[in-house]
């Protein structure tokens, strides 16, 4: 075992050491997961699928799946598991809020960072409620910066705060936001999930190479803890698509300094993108021009649950076959 693996497997033991502690939270997720006691009983879709995105805010393609060195776990052992788009791309605003909104509407939209402004359109979260009436247990939306309480619901007439996501979005590590993220999963098995791992941006904002690195090495350990554990729970196992892209990007080397973000060139626009789950085809890499717009539509798709404002289209060459709302367990890999 070479120095470079033997150092990312003790870092994963490291990881599952203290995800089994309690998360070091704040008001809502102290102690328990907030809410679930009083929260109504769980609607369950027909089919029982259940979707988890995982987003890394703001890495560069360039130190992602270009160049995987820095994503050990995601390259090496989820990537056979599933398909990798070599060209999904944030097309919109390359910030925080906005893309994480684009990405939850299906519509490119304009959101300040200020945890002030919502989605102008509606997102995946309130399609999914409205839809199947879940209670707001059923969708959660995590993340380690407080701003991002903005896309758990939209101000769309007829959606809005009635079919909003439950908001458990603090000032956390990536490592606090993973251990709240298995307490819910845990406590309430959501059908919809969307996790947000905010330390890559942060420290990049910071001005530390090394610690952007090693921001984006934790995310990726974290994203496989993920998928190991929903592996290992009879609620999600055979039955989770697991998506994993990021908001934004970073400038890159031609269009100012990694440490910002914020303009069309490349590196702000060209992101990761993993996709796992039943099936999904196993060990396939597209090069379709897919964009933060399409994972809104597919998702519906997975759920079965329709996206009317939604201007992204299914991304359809990631499966066989295509979903309709009713779980497949039909394995398929590419030769």
């Amino acid at each position: 075992m070479s120095t470079s693996t033997l150092r990312q497997f003790y870092f994963l033991l490291i990881l599952a050491f203290f995800a089994m502690l309690p998360a070091c939270g704040r008001d809502a997720g102290e102690e328990r997961v907030a809410g679930a006691a009083s929260d109504p009983p769980r609607t369950v879709t027909p089919s029982d699928v259940r979707v988890i995105i995982m987003l890394i805010d703001g890495p560069r393609y360039s130190e992602t799946f270009e160049t995987p060195a820095h994503v050990h776990f995601m390259w090496n052992t989820l990537r056979p598991l599933g398909t990798v788009c070599t060209n999904f791309r944030n097309l919109g605003e390359t910030l925080t809020n906005s893309g994480h909104g684009s990405l939850l509407t299906g519509i490119w939209q304009h959101i300040a960072d200020d945890a002030l402004t919502r989605p102008s359109d509606p997102t995946l979260f309130e399609y999914y409620r409205k839809a199947t009436g879940a209670p707001v247990s059923d969708a959660i939306l995590l993340g380690g910066k407080t701003t991002l309480d903005a896309v758990s619901y939209s101000n769309t007439p007829a959606y809005g705060a009635a079919y909003k996501a439950t908001s458990a979005v603090f000032t956390l590590s990536d490592i606090a936001t993973y251990n709240q993220l298995i307490q819910y999963l845990d406590q309430q098995s959501p059908h919809l999930v969307v996790c947000s791992l905010s330390d890559t941006d942060k420290v990049a904002h910071s001005r530390s190479w090394n610690g952007y690195l090693k921001a984006i090495e934790n995310a990726d350990s974290l994203i496989a803890l993920t998928w190991n554990h929903v592996q290992a729970d009879p609620d999600y196992a055979g039955k989770t698509y697991l998506f994993v892209s990021a908001d934004h990007g970073r400038h890159d080397d031609a269009h100012g300094d990694v440490n910002e973000h914020g303009d069309s060139c490349d590196g702000c626009q060209h992101l990761l993108f993993l996709a796992l789950g039943p099936g999904i085809i196993a060990n396939q890499q597209i090069d379709t021009a897919y964009n933060q717009r399409d994972l809104c539509r597919t998702v519906g798709q997975i759920l079965g649950v329709s996206t009317p404002q939604s201007e992204g289209v299914v991304m359809s060459d990631l499966f066989v076959p295509l979903p309709t709302g009713v779980l497949t367990t039909r394995s398929q890999t590419k030769p």
